[in-house]
């Protein structure tokens, strides 16, 4: 297959791309929009790859064999190697829930499909990426989607005698416009869709149609300098908060590849864009394993130790690994290798994580708690469909004793979920049932218009209808009660450590214009209201938001092998940064007043005067930074016991 000529400015181009990338991953707060390198990566490669296949097309030496071939040897050595280190390493040092989500992520990547598995988790630019050591490689998912699919798609273009001009433009237009209709609803969405990205690797595949047989004018500096700056300042003004459609990187990218550039100063760049495909893969998977032992933000020095020690693998990676792509004999190898990591990654998974290692069997009695329940049973929906007359249930449906002929029911969001082992225990115990009816993201405010788009806003209120339409029919329940994540809704949560500066900026920002205190007060009264009105309740508790915490509980467990226990982090958080993180929430909720309200306060049952705990007698009353436990849920019921006073049912 045809080479083209070396373009020292498009290595050049790379190393940029990959040193935004690097610096956004070690040090966000520097490059807050450092992530539009990958944008940049993009369009490199649909130029390069075009180029080749026109090239090779048009003096008759192309074969679409060879042409997949070279895409194998050319990404499989780098990738089969961060693929193995991570395998090993995390069956080293993580814990099974850990290593089970990584082998998922291994499984889906040897296949090129973690793009749309990662849509439906936790979204890249939050703090929960730091746990996904593979993280990174969605955007190979989607640029070998596209190799996989447009050469067929051209073949069939050229057969018919139809220009690659029209194939290419098609695929630009229509990708960008679905790109920039639902970039603004639909954020992790289209960050991460193939169909949402396609646009910026065809903007490279035009640029190669168009350069085609046409002799650029070489070293355009003007042009060249101009796109080189348009993609720095794209990165310093681009953020994870701002609606991003990746038209800026695009084109600075272009500009700089019609430049054609010549020169001898481009200050060390040239030479990092050889090694920034195996960079790219090794920086973020070191950067993410230091963070998850750890359990914390890393110093600085730690984190250029780690960028340094990438620069090294890389190096190593690129001149000893990676030669590969020149010995044609290896594409069987290569399949083989990659196939058995996949399948590595895949029984990783359906072992959920490997908890009998050894090395973190100590773990086991911690894990349990941090184990959040079943999020339904068949019992609760049966109930629920029987009363609304429809298969579609909350997304929270739990029972206990629901054959009494008195009830408690816990609605509201996860939050409502988290708690219900405990409060149904307590329930159970004075002869009550419980049910729980609750919904993910979707506080029981009615009229709160939550959701990240027009879509999951109208879904939301429909879910809260069928909760307050279950309360209503069942005269058997006695009292409610109601939780939610409280500011989260409006503010998001603080990025990175507590501390004054930190609870502050995430005071200041809200997610949704719509979404504010007084627009969520005014569906929690609409919603008391709704309570207020059905005769068969006699009480409404609300339970105020608990302390949020900024380390997860696991992370007081130290890791496997460490001697020096720099993997254990503290197990306390600053009551007042909890204070005034909840400072107008607390008041517009003490504000309000109900005559079948309560309202229930849990600062005193997890704060002293100083601080706020996450564990009590050796045992862990969070499963996560803000969820209950089984074992928080059974304490902060039992603290409420008195404040429910429910008299033994008959």
């Amino acid at each position: 297959m045809q080479h083209i000529q070396y373009r020292e400015d498009i290595d050049a181009l790379r190393g940029l791309a990959v040193l935004l990338v690097v610096i956004y991953h070690a040090f966000p707060h520097l490059l807050p929009g450092g992530f539009i390198g990958v944008d940049v990566f993009f369009v490199i490669s649909g130029y390069l790859i075009t180029s080749i296949m026109l090239l090779s097309l048009q003096r008759k030496e192309f074969s679409l064999i060879e042409f997949y071939a070279r895409r194998i040897r050319r990404l499989f050595p780098a990738l089969i190697t961060i693929l193995a280190f991570s395998l090993v390493i995390g069956w080293l040092v993580l814990f099974p829930d850990e290593y089970k989500q990584l082998g998922s992520h291994i499984s889906k990547s040897v296949v090129f499909w973690l793009n749309f598995n990662l849509i439906d988790e936790v979204g890249y630019f939050d703090v929960e990426s730091h746990y996904k050591p593979l993280l990174h490689l969605w955007s190979l998912s989607v640029e070998e989607q596209y190799y996989l699919i447009w050469p067929l798609i051209l073949l069939l273009f050229l057969k018919f005698n139809k220009h690659p001009l029209y194939l290419f433009g098609f695929v630009f237009v229509g990708s960008l416009a679905i790109n920039l209709y639902f970039a603004a609803d639909y954020r992790q969405e289209t960050y991460f869709h193939t169909l949402t990205r396609f646009w910026q690797l065809s903007a490279g595949s035009l640029l190669a149609v168009f350069l085609l047989n046409k002799q650029c004018r070489p070293n355009n500096i003007l042009l060249g300098g101009g796109g080189a700056i348009v993609v720095v300042l794209g990165s310093i003004f681009t953020s994870s908060e701002t609606v991003y459609s990746g038209v800026i990187p695009v084109v600075g990218a272009v500009m700089v590849i019609l430049a054609n550039g010549r020169s001898v100063g481009y200050v060390g760049l040239s030479k990092l864009g050889l090694i920034s495909y195996p960079l790219y893969l090794w920086h973020w998977v070191l950067i993410s394993f230091l963070y998850i032992y750890l359990g914390r933000q890393p110093s600085n020095s730690a984190l250029i130790i780690t960028v340094v020690v990438s620069l090294g693998l890389s190096y190593l990676t690129y001149k000893y690994i990676e030669s590969l792509r020149y010995k044609n004999k290896a594409t069987p190898y290569l399949i083989t290798a990659l196939v058995i990591v996949g399948l590595g990654g895949l029984y990783i998974k359906k072992q959920d994580g490997l908890p009998d290692r050894p090395n973190i069997k100590y773990f086991i009695d911690s894990s349990v708690q941090f184990t959040r329940t079943q999020a339904k049973d068949k019992q609760c929906t049966q109930y629920a469909s029987v009363l609304l007359g429809s298969e579609q249930v909350p997304d929270y449906c739990r029972s206990m004793e629901l054959q009494q002929h008195k009830l408690i029911a816990i609605i509201g969001d996860s939050h409502a979920h988290a708690i219900f082992p405990g409060v149904a225990d307590m329930a159970k115990q004075h002869g009550y049932g419980t049910i729980l009816l609750a919904n993910s993201s979707c506080p029981t405010l009615k009229g709160f218009s939550w959701g990240r788009n027009p879509k999951e806003e109208i879904l939301c209120q429909e879910k809260i209808g069928q909760i307050l339409t279950v309360l209503k029919k069942d005269n058997r329940i006695e009292c409610v009660l109601m939780l939610t994540r409280g500011p989260v809704y409006i503010h998001g949560e603080v990025e990175g450590v507590f501390s004054s500066d930190t609870v502050e900026q995430s005071l200041a920002k809200t997610k949704f214009e719509k979404q504010t205190y007084a627009t969520y007060f005014d569906g929690y009264r609409s919603t008391l209201n709704i309570l207020e009105s059905i005769p068969h309740i006699s009480k409404v508790f609300y339970m105020l938001e608990n302390p949020e915490l900024d380390f997860l509980p696991k992370e007081v467990v130290p890791r496997p092998y460490d001697v020096l226990g720099v993997s254990v982090n503290r197990n306390t958080m600053d009551k007042t940064y909890y204070l005034q993180r909840m400072a107008e929430y607390r008041k517009y909720a003490g504000n309000i007043t109900f005559p079948k309200l309560t309202i229930l306060d849990p600062v005193n049952a997890f704060c002293d005067k100083k601080d706020c705990i996450s564990s009590k007698n050796r045992r862990f009353l969070y499963a996560d930074d803000d969820h209950f436990s089984i074992y928080g849920s059974k304490y902060i019921a039992e603290y409420f016991e008195e404040e429910f006073d429910l008299r033994e049912a008959k």
